[in-house]
């Protein structure tokens, strides 16, 4: 089953944006991702195989990038409830 994850992040440099593809390519499971930069919350969608926004804020912290998981939707757009995760 997939999961849609919505998740607000703190991308102030090209160098932030380097270390989230790093980051995303080291997890297994990711069909498909993406960041809308003109979003004030730099928002990042995740489809993924399994649940894994808290292991996500987890490593981008690990580099240095501030991410929160606003939102988990499921394969039919029903909310999973939204993530309380937020890492400095």
């Amino acid at each position: 089953m997939s999961r849609y994850i919505i998740m607000s992040t703190v991308i102030n440099a090209p160098i932030d944006l380097q270390h989230i593809c790093q980051i995303i390519d080291g997890f297994l499971g990711i069909l498909e991702w993406s960041v809308d930069l003109e979003d004030s919350d730099k928002i990042l969608r995740v489809v993924s195989n399994n649940d894994i926004g808290p292991e996500l804020v987890k490593s981008l912290a690990r580099v240095g990038v501030s991410s929160s998981v606003m939102e988990v939707f499921d394969e039919n757009g029903l909310s999973l409830g939204a993530g309380l995760s937020f890492v400095h």
